[in-house]
């Protein structure tokens, strides 16, 4: 969805990610960038590995002093033992894939067995991408939920079975619903809460909080 700053509104999707996450010893920042979350998860006493596919976004995590890899999970695998993480974190990085399920897949054997993904995908049902299909119009932009990168689009169902096909259970779902004047404060919350009653229709982002699946 393009890189953003970092979000301090309780309400998104920077701070929804870091609360499911909780409070993890050892991270794997899928798709970390140059590191924003994964500097905010260190600050909060957690040894993080960034990883990205992007040399550039790398080298700034890296300067940032931060652990961090080129890594392209779609062919290679990432750093560290087998259980090795408590959380590996895939914000907004599944709808950049080909196969995100094969992707997760590679990924769950580093996931701690009480450990846990924490994943975010733009709402590919959002009700503007909505109205803007019964317009006619499907253009796609540097950003948003039609960024010009994405490779899959994704329902809340779809999401979902994606993760579970990658080889973990759901345990928690949350959703983003930014609308920049309402930032913060009863209206934003309010918002926060209209989403996760419609969430197929108003959500801009769904989250989700799963387990390694027991085989």
């Amino acid at each position: 969805m393009g890189y953003v700053a970092f979000g301090t509104d309780p309400y998104a999707a920077h701070q929804r990610l870091l609360r499911l996450c909780g409070s993890p010893r050892t991270v794997l920042d899928v798709g970390g960038s140059s590191g924003y979350l994964g500097r905010e998860l260190a600050r909060r006493g957690a040894e993080v590995v960034v990883i990205d596919n992007d040399p550039e976004a790398v080298a700034g995590a890296s300067q940032a002093g931060m652990d961090a890899h080129v890594v392209d999970i779609t062919r290679q695998d990432p750093p560290g033992r087998p259980g090795g993480y408590d959380v590996v974190l895939c914000g907004d990085v599944l709808e950049h894939l080909a196969d995100p399920a094969a992707a997760l897949r590679r990924l769950r054997p580093l996931v701690a067995p009480e450990g846990r993904l924490v994943a975010s995908v733009p709402n590919g049902a959002n009700w503007a991408l909505r109205l803007s299909l019964l317009a006619g119009r499907w253009n796609y932009t540097d950003r948003g939920l039609l960024d010009r990168t994405h490779l899959r689009n994704f329902t809340r169902r779809t999401f979902l079975a994606t993760i579970r096909a990658g080889g973990f259970e759901v345990v928690e779902t949350d959703v983003t619903c930014p609308i920049p004047v309402l930032r913060g404060g009863r209206l934003s919350a309010a918002a926060h809460a209209a989403a996760r009653a419609l969430p197929g229709l108003l959500a801009y982002q769904h989250l989700a909080l799963a387990r390694p699946a027991v085989n």
